[in-house]
């Protein structure tokens, strides 16, 4: 098995009026995923609908799609989060200088004229600051992140 239930974090259910479409094109985004980043500055493609990144006050998080761990109702993110780095952000720089890293799974699921979003973080794993309890702050992240996706996607949804 991929991962296990005991390495989940968080998981969050989000009822968005946004189709199941647009919530998958959302997900490789930059401008979408900028929309509750914390601290949010810019982000780019690095390779299109495979990896983006994006940047915050305190660093930068590569998001890379696992695409044999993918399909069109699950996508399966690998976050790779940096600290103290400066553009040009590219996979290797954002790895070279690795915090932590995490997986987020977006489960997709159409119901009505919306989409049901299921999004978990887990496995968590530290470069550095052993002792941060990345858990905590993630989850803590995490809950504050996901009003912020639901206003943000519902509107622009209904552009």
């Amino acid at each position: 098995m991929f991962f296990s239930h005991s390495s989940i974090v968080h998981q969050e259910v989000i009822e968005l009026s946004a189709t199941a479409e647009q919530v998958r094109e959302y997900i490789m985004t930059p401008e979408r995923i900028l929309d509750y980043y914390p601290t949010a500055i810019d982000g780019g493609v690095i390779e299109a609908g495979a990896s983006i990144y994006c940047r915050g006050k305190t660093g930068v998080s590569l998001l890379e799609v696992i695409p044999e761990h993918s399909s069109d109702q699950l996508l399966v993110i690998k976050v790779t989060t940096a600290t103290k780095i400066k553009p040009p952000f590219t996979k290797e720089r954002i790895k070279k200088a690795t915090f932590f890293t995490m997986i987020e799974h977006w489960k997709i699921e159409s119901c009505g004229d919306g989409t049901t979003l299921t999004k978990t973080w887990r496995n968590i794993k530290k470069s550095k600051f052993k002792l941060l309890p990345m858990g905590l702050i993630v989850r803590s992240s995490a809950k504050k992140e996901t009003a912020q996706l639901k206003a943000a996607w519902d509107k622009e949804a209904l552009k």
